[in-house]
């Protein structure tokens, strides 16, 4: 049996009120880009010079509809500072495949933009992508939805699935 790790990623956006009702939710693909590979690959193996990368921390927002690409390092219009990661859960399941059942590890990584965070009723959401800093850093991936319009009167919560 000769197995390929495709790592994939998805974004769970959900958009709630100050009394906790669930607005909207949408759900969408992302691309891991170059340098989320790149970070991956040096994760796993090390360098064999200058500093060493750190795991991913941080999650951004921004309003730029621009469809990913491969060579993207940032977002195209980030928004409001980055948000640390809160919480990190991990899970198991079988996928099949054409040689067989391949037990994935999903890790399921969450943030919140609570209700004062990220605000302009003028301009809504459109992107979002997952850091290794709360500034600058490498980007591991990237996602483009459906707009959303975020005010002080909801949370936005994302809930990023990684599979390996």
């Amino acid at each position: 049996m000769q197995e390929t790790i495709d790592m994939h990623g998805q974004l769970m956006i959900r958009l709630t009120d100050r009394d906790g009702r669930l607005v909207e939710e949408q759900s969408q693909r992302n691309l891991i880009v170059k340098t989320g590979r790149d970070l991956v690959a040096k994760l796993f193996a090390g360098v064999s010079g200058g500093t060493p990368p750190t795991r991913v921390t941080h999650m951004a927002v921004g309003d730029d509809p621009t469809p990913p690409a491969d060579s993207q390092q940032a977002l195209v219009k980030e928004r409001a500072p980055r948000k640390p990661i809160a919480a990190v859960s991990y899970s198991e399941f079988d996928e099949a495949t054409a040689g067989g059942t391949v037990r994935r590890v999903k890790a399921t990584l969450k943030t919140v933009f609570d209700f004062a965070e990220a605000n302009n009723p003028a301009v809504p959401l459109q992107e979002a992508g997952v850091f290794n800093a709360a500034a600058g850093g490498v980007m591991y991936n990237r996602v483009v939805f459906k707009p959303v319009t975020k005010t002080e009167a909801f949370q936005l919560t994302l809930l990023w699935d990684i599979t390996f």
